[in-house]
Protein backbone atom coordinates (compact mmCIF):
# COMPACT_ATOMS: atom_id res chain seq x y z
CA UNK A 1 0.00 0.00 0.00
CA UNK A 2 1.70 3.56 -1.26
CA UNK A 3 2.02 6.31 1.51
CA UNK A 4 -1.02 8.04 0.52
CA UNK A 5 -3.30 5.18 0.69
CA UNK A 6 -2.42 4.40 4.06
CA UNK A 7 -3.02 7.72 5.22
CA UNK A 8 -6.57 7.69 3.31
CA UNK A 9 -7.27 4.11 5.78
CA UNK A 10 -6.02 5.34 8.73
CA UNK A 11 -8.40 8.95 8.03
CA UNK A 12 -11.34 6.71 7.17
CA UNK A 13 -10.68 4.12 10.39
CA UNK A 14 -10.46 7.03 12.41
CA UNK A 15 -13.20 9.00 11.46
CA UNK A 16 -15.36 5.50 11.66
CA UNK A 17 -14.31 4.96 15.05
CA UNK A 18 -15.08 8.80 16.31
CA UNK A 19 -18.64 7.91 14.43
CA UNK A 20 -18.84 4.92 16.77
CA UNK A 21 -17.59 6.94 19.62
CA UNK A 22 -20.48 9.50 18.99
CA UNK A 23 -23.47 7.38 18.55
CA UNK A 24 -22.17 5.53 21.89
CA UNK A 25 -22.05 8.55 23.96
CA UNK A 26 -25.38 9.92 22.56
CA UNK A 27 -26.78 6.01 23.84
CA UNK A 28 -25.40 6.87 27.35
CA UNK A 29 -26.46 10.48 27.39
CA UNK A 30 -29.98 9.31 26.59
CA UNK A 31 -29.98 6.33 29.18
CA UNK A 32 -28.52 8.59 32.23
CA UNK A 33 -31.39 11.55 30.40
CA UNK A 34 -33.79 8.70 31.59
CA UNK A 35 -32.85 7.30 34.80
CA UNK A 36 -31.93 10.77 36.13
CA UNK A 37 -35.80 11.67 34.67
CA UNK A 38 -37.22 8.53 36.22
CA UNK A 39 -35.43 9.18 39.52
CA UNK A 40 -36.31 12.68 39.45
CA UNK A 41 -40.05 11.81 38.56
CA UNK A 42 -39.63 9.19 41.51
CA UNK A 43 -38.66 12.08 44.13
CA UNK A 44 -41.14 14.04 43.09
CA UNK A 45 -44.16 11.56 43.74
CA UNK A 46 -42.58 10.89 47.04
CA UNK A 47 -42.73 14.50 48.18
CA UNK A 48 -46.41 14.77 46.53
CA UNK A 49 -47.22 12.13 48.70
CA UNK A 50 -45.90 13.18 52.32
CA UNK A 51 -47.84 16.72 50.88
CA UNK A 52 -51.08 14.57 50.74
CA UNK A 53 -50.62 12.92 53.82
CA UNK A 54 -52.84 13.59 57.31
CA UNK A 55 -50.93 14.98 60.34
CA UNK A 56 -50.29 12.52 63.08
CA UNK A 57 -49.76 14.50 65.87
CA UNK A 58 -47.23 12.83 68.45
CA UNK A 59 -47.95 13.29 72.36
CA UNK A 60 -44.73 12.54 73.58
CA UNK A 61 -42.22 13.52 76.23
CA UNK A 62 -39.57 15.75 74.68
CA UNK A 63 -36.42 15.80 77.11
CA UNK A 64 -35.56 12.59 78.46
CA UNK A 65 -36.34 11.72 82.03
CA UNK A 66 -33.26 10.78 84.34
CA UNK A 67 -33.26 7.35 84.34
CA UNK A 68 -33.36 7.08 80.32
CA UNK A 69 -30.34 7.52 78.21
CA UNK A 70 -29.81 10.84 76.48
CA UNK A 71 -31.74 10.98 73.05
CA UNK A 72 -34.07 8.30 73.93
CA UNK A 73 -37.57 9.63 72.93
CA UNK A 74 -35.50 11.33 69.98
CA UNK A 75 -35.15 7.75 68.93
CA UNK A 76 -38.74 6.15 69.94
CA UNK A 77 -39.79 9.20 67.41
CA UNK A 78 -37.94 8.93 64.53
CA UNK A 79 -37.25 4.90 64.58
CA UNK A 80 -40.89 4.04 65.97
CA UNK A 81 -42.96 6.73 65.70
CA UNK A 82 -42.48 8.10 62.46
CA UNK A 83 -42.08 5.39 60.59
CA UNK A 84 -45.61 3.66 62.00
CA UNK A 85 -47.37 6.92 60.57
CA UNK A 86 -45.94 6.91 57.40
CA UNK A 87 -46.57 3.38 56.99
CA UNK A 88 -49.80 4.04 58.07
CA UNK A 89 -50.27 7.09 55.66
CA UNK A 90 -49.67 9.92 58.26
CA UNK A 91 -46.85 12.54 58.53
CA UNK A 92 -45.32 12.46 62.44
CA UNK A 93 -45.37 16.05 63.97
CA UNK A 94 -44.73 16.63 67.53
CA UNK A 95 -45.01 19.91 69.36
CA UNK A 96 -41.27 21.24 69.52
CA UNK A 97 -41.10 21.10 65.93
CA UNK A 98 -44.07 23.14 65.00
CA UNK A 99 -42.39 25.40 67.50
CA UNK A 100 -39.52 26.05 65.79
CA UNK A 101 -41.27 27.54 62.86
CA UNK A 102 -42.43 30.67 65.63
CA UNK A 103 -45.97 29.36 65.69
CA UNK A 104 -47.59 30.35 68.72
CA UNK A 105 -48.92 28.21 71.42
CA UNK A 106 -52.24 28.71 70.47
CA UNK A 107 -51.84 27.17 67.46
CA UNK A 108 -49.96 24.43 68.87
CA UNK A 109 -53.05 23.45 70.88
CA UNK A 110 -55.16 23.93 67.88
CA UNK A 111 -53.29 21.69 65.27
CA UNK A 112 -53.54 18.85 68.68
CA UNK A 113 -57.24 19.95 68.97
CA UNK A 114 -57.69 19.79 64.85
CA UNK A 115 -55.28 16.67 63.88
CA UNK A 116 -57.41 13.84 62.44
CA UNK A 117 -54.77 11.20 64.45
CA UNK A 118 -52.30 11.48 67.56
CA UNK A 119 -50.06 8.99 69.16
CA UNK A 120 -50.03 9.50 72.72
CA UNK A 121 -47.05 7.98 74.62
CA UNK A 122 -48.13 7.16 78.36
CA UNK A 123 -44.75 5.73 79.47
CA UNK A 124 -43.32 8.38 81.85
CA UNK A 125 -46.34 9.89 83.35
CA UNK A 126 -45.16 13.20 82.11
CA UNK A 127 -47.00 16.51 83.00
CA UNK A 128 -47.55 17.73 79.45
CA UNK A 129 -48.33 14.67 77.75
CA UNK A 130 -50.75 13.97 80.25
CA UNK A 131 -52.56 17.77 79.82
CA UNK A 132 -52.31 17.41 76.08
CA UNK A 133 -53.98 13.67 76.25
CA UNK A 134 -56.59 15.83 78.21
CA UNK A 135 -57.60 18.07 75.45
CA UNK A 136 -57.80 16.00 72.60
CA UNK A 137 -59.72 13.60 75.15
CA UNK A 138 -62.14 16.38 75.83
CA UNK A 139 -63.24 17.04 72.54
CA UNK A 140 -63.24 13.42 71.56
CA UNK A 141 -60.75 13.11 69.35
CA UNK A 142 -58.78 10.00 67.79
CA UNK A 143 -55.67 8.73 69.56
CA UNK A 144 -53.55 6.26 69.73
CA UNK A 145 -52.63 5.01 73.18
CA UNK A 146 -49.08 3.42 73.37
CA UNK A 147 -46.28 2.45 76.37
CA UNK A 148 -43.35 0.86 77.21
CA UNK A 149 -43.67 -2.81 77.98
CA UNK A 150 -44.54 -2.99 81.77
CA UNK A 151 -45.53 0.19 82.40
CA UNK A 152 -48.91 0.49 84.81
CA UNK A 153 -52.08 1.10 83.48
CA UNK A 154 -53.85 4.09 84.09
CA UNK A 155 -57.25 3.19 85.81
CA UNK A 156 -59.16 6.15 84.54
CA UNK A 157 -58.32 5.13 80.67
CA UNK A 158 -57.80 1.24 81.24
CA UNK A 159 -60.65 0.78 79.24
CA UNK A 160 -58.96 1.73 76.22
CA UNK A 161 -56.74 -0.17 74.09
CA UNK A 162 -53.10 0.39 74.39
CA UNK A 163 -49.87 -0.54 72.75
CA UNK A 164 -46.82 -2.24 74.18
CA UNK A 165 -43.46 -1.07 72.59
CA UNK A 166 -39.96 -2.76 73.61
CA UNK A 167 -37.83 -0.04 75.65
CA UNK A 168 -34.83 -1.71 74.31
CA UNK A 169 -35.53 -0.59 70.38
CA UNK A 170 -33.71 -3.48 69.27
CA UNK A 171 -34.35 -3.79 65.51
CA UNK A 172 -36.23 -6.72 64.90
CA UNK A 173 -38.62 -5.90 68.02
CA UNK A 174 -38.70 -2.00 66.73
CA UNK A 175 -40.39 -3.23 63.35
CA UNK A 176 -42.81 -5.60 64.79
CA UNK A 177 -44.01 -2.55 66.75
CA UNK A 178 -43.83 -0.30 63.92
CA UNK A 179 -46.19 -2.50 62.39
CA UNK A 180 -48.73 -2.51 65.53
CA UNK A 181 -48.78 0.54 65.73
CA UNK A 182 -49.73 1.54 61.96
CA UNK A 183 -52.08 -0.99 62.15
CA UNK A 184 -53.51 0.94 65.76
CA UNK A 185 -53.31 4.06 63.44
CA UNK A 186 -55.84 2.75 60.78
CA UNK A 187 -57.91 0.56 63.28
CA UNK A 188 -58.44 4.22 64.54
CA UNK A 189 -58.66 6.32 62.10
CA UNK A 190 -61.47 4.51 60.49
CA UNK A 191 -63.24 2.67 63.40
CA UNK A 192 -65.40 -0.13 63.34
CA UNK A 193 -68.96 0.51 64.88
CA UNK A 194 -69.12 0.61 68.93
CA UNK A 195 -65.25 0.96 68.86
CA UNK A 196 -64.21 3.14 72.11
CA UNK A 197 -61.56 5.37 71.71
CA UNK A 198 -61.99 8.23 74.14
CA UNK A 199 -63.66 8.95 77.39
CA UNK A 200 -66.82 10.87 76.34
CA UNK A 201 -67.31 7.29 74.55
CA UNK A 202 -66.24 5.39 77.24
CA UNK A 203 -68.49 7.29 79.97
CA UNK A 204 -71.04 7.92 77.39
CA UNK A 205 -71.15 11.29 77.69
CA UNK A 206 -73.39 13.37 76.04
CA UNK A 207 -71.04 15.63 74.16
CA UNK A 208 -67.72 16.49 73.58
CA UNK A 209 -66.25 19.67 74.00
CA UNK A 210 -65.92 22.60 71.15
CA UNK A 211 -63.98 25.15 70.31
Amino acid sequence: MSLHGFAVATAVNTSLRFQSDSIEFRVLDRQMAKRSSSKDTGEHAKAKQKIAMEDCFLIMPISDPSDYKSGHFKRVRDDLFRPACEAAGFRAIRADETMETNVIQLDILKKLIEAPIAICDLSTRNPNVMFELGIRQAFDKPVVLVQEVDTPRIFDISGIRIIDYRRELLYREVIQDQRAIAEALRATRNPQPGSINSLIQLLSLAAAAKL
